[in-house]
């Protein structure tokens, strides 16, 4: 299997999901000002979990992007991923419905988790012009004790969250924030573009 196939299925899969979110939002039975607070906390659901989910593609875009070469480990893991990320619209559900049970926030930053470990582990089994670079590696090793903590701060959130949903919210938005940072390019970065580009 090629890198551009790969990519193409991932990005319909996330796009697919991305319409499942949309379609869980009910018109409210309300009109005007009742109905708008009737649906507020299901728009709060849809746009922070839009935006993690919007997070993750941005993210595999970036993870992959340097990509030359994938492996049987990536499609089985890049496919896991995908199966994670297939799961948020019903967190969303259970989290728009049920906002203060921790069942909702558990999952949603659970699955945050497994979805990072399978996106990490699908990308370190192909090969990239990063792999060729040894200020580049030492980069991504810096990158991934990132990932890692973050992971482990939504599996931590994921627990936590049976004492408060708030635990599982903030570690499933950490997610977020994780991703946002990462794809801030580094000087080192900056200087490999150069001399690749």
């Amino acid at each position: 299997m090629t890198k551009h196939r790969l990519e193409l299925f991932t990005d319909g899969v996330f796009a697919i999901v991305l319409t499942l979110l949309v379609l869980d939002l009910k018109v409210p039975g309300a009109r005007g000002w009742a109905g708008g607070v009737e649906i507020a906390p299901a728009l709060l659901v849809h746009a922070a979990t839009f935006t993690i989910v919007g997070a993750f593609w941005y993210t595999h875009h970036g993870a992959f992007a340097r990509v030359t070469e994938i492996s049987t480990r990536t499609v089985l893991f890049n496919l896991l991923m995908l199966f994670w990320i297939t799961l948020l619209p019903f967190c969303a559900k259970t989290i728009a419905e049920f906002p203060k049970d921790p069942l909702g926030a558990s999952m949603i930053a659970g699955d945050c988790a497994l979805c990072q470990i399978s996106l990490a582990v699908a990308r370190l089994s192909a090969h990239s012009t990063i792999d060729d670079n040894a200020a580049m590696r030492a980069w991504r090793r810096g990158r991934l004790a990132m990932i890692w903590g973050f992971i482990l701060t939504d599996i931590l959130g994921a627990g936590l969250a049976w004492v408060s949903p708030w635990y599982g919210y903030g570690a499933a938005l950490a997610t977020v924030l994780l991703f946002l940072l990462l794809r801030l390019p580094s000087v080192v970065e900056q200087k490999f573009e150069h001399r690749v580009g």
